[in-house]
């Protein structure tokens, strides 16, 4: 009996520790919620704020809770404020949601909390994520009317074909006019997109499933990547918003009080170009093994534009390198507005004369038997 009894007792034990580590478990340290960058950049400008005018950590984050326009937030606050309340640092709470901030973000905050600078380097995160958005912005505002007008053209020309060009073919087999070259070209297209729309479909499909699929694959993406940098007008606009985004978590990190051996690291996981990004990883190593910066963005020429590392050369020769990257920042971002106003600018014109010469094409084919009809009948 007393056997049974220790066996029980066991058995529940071991029930009770099993409930225990299941409910300890956090599945990737948070609910999967993503912020947005408009609100991440939001979040920090009012804390930064609050922080600055001496509320306390935990406080701020009470005061983040009881914003409306954060209330989706509201869990992940709360969780953050118990942390703080228990002890734990900003950036300790800030690692409970890997999903919601980014491992570099919590890093630079790590620092800046040892270093007493916490609240300099919130402020310089917050005008990093804002330049970062603004950036962001731009790109696609200039690109949205490409975009749209291709979309609205390729739509138009798929109609027509699919419906309007079989409609006047009937009209004209019926009235057995005599068709002129460009009409019956015009009639055999849209038949073979009538007859075959099923594999058409599909193959647009195939291509779109199988360029995601390369762009998912690191091997596949880079190749890709080495070729669009190789590519006139989108070469220069696509370095130049890679080399933004290192030189902005660079100069962002010696602000906060990295040394260039102890940035670099970090940078490579800010860039979004896989070429640039291995390029970066790269000339780490390079002054690990005690290279000068300067002397390893010339051997990168091919990335690393002259401007950017002339201002490096200055930079290291009077020692103030964290100026020179402040400089670099304010160049790549005009360079960037620059690349993308000259690449919207050259698209948009070549788009529209395009579009307008398939659609007028088409119109023109669909109406010369008609207007040859009518004047057969004047005679």
């Amino acid at each position: 009996m007393a056997t049974t009894l220790a066996a029980k007792k066991n058995e529940n034990q071991g029930l009770e520790g099993f409930l225990k580590k299941l409910s300890d478990i956090k599945i990737g340290g948070s609910s999967g919620l993503k912020v947005r960058q408009k609100d991440m950049v939001y979040i920090f400008r009012n804390l930064s704020t609050l922080l600055g005018n001496g509320l306390s950590l935990n406080k701020a984050l009470a005061t983040l809770q009881q914003e409306k326009s954060l209330k989706k937030y509201q869990s992940l606050f709360l969780t953050m404020e118990q942390h703080v309340n228990q002890g734990s640092t900003l950036s300790s709470a800030l690692t409970q949601f890997p999903d919601s901030f980014h491992e570099l973000l919590v890093h630079q905050i790590k620092v800046a909390e040892r270093t007493g600078a916490l609240v300099e380097t919130i402020t310089r995160i917050t005008e990093q994520l804002e330049n970062g958005a603004n950036i962001k912005a731009l790109i696609i505002k200039k690109l949205t009317y490409p975009v749209m007008l291709s979309i609205a053209g390729a739509g138009s020309m798929t109609f027509m074909l699919l419906y309007v060009v079989p409609t006047f073919e009937k009209m004209y087999s019926e009235a057995k006019a005599e068709l002129p070259a460009i009409t019956q070209f015009l009639i055999a297209v849209g038949r073979l997109l009538t007859d075959y729309l099923p594999i058409v479909v599909g193959g647009i499909a195939a291509v779109v499933t199988l360029s995601v699929l390369t762009w998912r694959n690191p091997n596949g993406r880079f190749r890709v990547e080495r070729v669009l940098l190789k590519t006139p007008l989108l070469e220069s606009w696509l370095r130049s918003i890679a080399i933004l985004q290192f030189i902005e978590v660079l100069g962002n990190l010696m602000d906060s009080g990295f040394t260039l051996a102890e940035a670099l690291p970090h940078t490579s996981k800010g860039i979004t170009n896989s070429v640039v990004r291995r390029s970066v990883e790269d000339l780490h190593k390079a002054i690990v093994r005690g290279e000068r910066f300067s002397r390893e963005l010339l051997k990168r020429s091919h990335i690393f534009p002259p401007v950017v590392t002339q201002l490096v050369i200055i930079g290291e020769q009077t020692g103030t390198l964290p100026t020179a990257t402040q400089q670099i920042r304010v160049h790549l971002r005009r360079e960037v507005e620059r690349y993308t106003n000259l690449l919207t600018g050259a698209i948009e014109p070549v788009m529209t004369i395009g579009l307008a010469s398939a659609i007028g094409g088409i119109l023109m084919a669909v109406y010369l038997p008609m207007f040859d009809m009518i004047g057969a009948m004047n005679h």
